[in-house]
């Protein structure tokens, strides 16, 4: 079974090398390496010239396009039917393609596998602390909770999944209009047709960098939110056949830049509500405006008030959604 490993790559010369390796030494030897350089102007193009291996194909784009582009673009020249995505500063464990492979035999009904992740750090060390928030989505692990808290967090980091390349052309393959979330909108694509499952073991090391840890720091608008409400309106609109109204639930600065997200996919927000407002009088707000979904912009401080809703008889992603916001001190 042929596996396509495709590594899209910009200005990564720091990790490439050690990226390249890991994939290299496999214990899983029936695989081809597709690294697409998407216009880097630093040694990237130099390092993969000296590559020597001829199960390496490199493709070298004029003008950078974006990580979504070049992944469209190296996948369409795969000649695997199984993708294995490797991002260029990351770290494939030796076995992992081996057991992912063991994993799809064994259940022949799954399209797409990941793992657990282990996150290391860049140039600069990064505190323990911050790694392991990186790696909460760890903790989504069976295929039941993955669906359930699809919309709270990505549950997958990218590098770790295989995927068939029939459903990633089933459902269009990445779109480009996200820059930093292509993946994740990818997944709940998936999701919508077929579960997605995980191994329970770590195969992957995802590296964090400094400057990199807080989604909200790297974006101008947040792209995980963009990609989540999207999808969780899309739901409630296939179910109700209309357009469905929302009210919002967090912290003031959360509300305020989820303001700017609701625009962006034309979300109908009857009101925002902040964390010292009771839920009792949200409830009673859902009811007396015919709202279709409360969406609870989560922090840990306000945990209480969501379970407290769910008490009241509301129902997760059916009409109470929650979205990670937890970066908002």
């Amino acid at each position: 079974m042929l596996v396509s490993v495709v590594m899209p790559v910009y200005n990564g010369e720091a990790f490439l090398m050690e990226s390249v390796d890991s994939v290299l030494n496999q214990t899983y030897k029936h695989f081809e390496l597709i690294v697409v350089n998407d216009g880097s102007t630093d040694r990237t193009k130099d390092i993969l010239s000296s590559l020597n291996d001829d199960r390496i194909k490199s493709i070298h784009l004029k003008k950078n396009g974006g990580a979504a582009n070049a992944l469209n673009i190296g996948i369409k020249e795969a000649k695997g039917d199984w993708i294995a995505i490797q991002d260029a500063d990351d770290i494939s464990l030796p076995n992992k393609l081996e057991e992912q492979i063991r994993y799809i035999c064994e259940h022949p009904d799954a399209t797409a596998v990941g793992s657990l992740i282990e996150c290391i750090s860049g140039h600069a060390e990064v505190p323990m602390r911050n790694l392991q928030i990186e790696a909460t989505r760890n903790h989504l692990s069976s295929k039941e909770h993955i669906n359930a808290y699809r919309f709270y967090l990505n549950p997958f980091c990218h590098g770790s999944v295989l995927f068939s390349k029939s459903i990633f052309n089933q459902i269009g393959g990445y779109d480009p209009q996200y820059k930093i979330c292509y993946d994740y909108d990818l997944w709940l694509r998936m999701l919508e047709l077929t579960p997605i499952h995980k191994i329970p073991i770590v195969l992957y090391q995802y590296r964090v960098h400094s400057g990199s840890i807080s989604r909200k720091n790297q974006q101008t608008i947040n792209e995980d939110w963009l990609v989540a409400s999207k999808h969780l309106k899309k739901q409630l609109q296939e179910r109700f056949k209309k357009a469905p109204s929302f009210i919002v639930f967090g912290k003031e600065e959360a509300c305020e830049d989820f303001k700017q997200v609701s625009l962006m996919n034309r979300i109908d927000v009857s009101g925002y509500f902040y964390k010292d407002f009771d839920n009792d009088d949200m409830l009673q707000l859902y009811y007396e405006r015919n709202i279709d979904g409360i969406i609870f912009l989560e922090d840990i401080s306000l945990i209480s008030l969501f379970y407290k809703l769910q008490e009241k008889g509301l129902e997760l992603n059916k009409n109470l959604y929650k979205i990670w916001a937890g970066y908002y001190k």
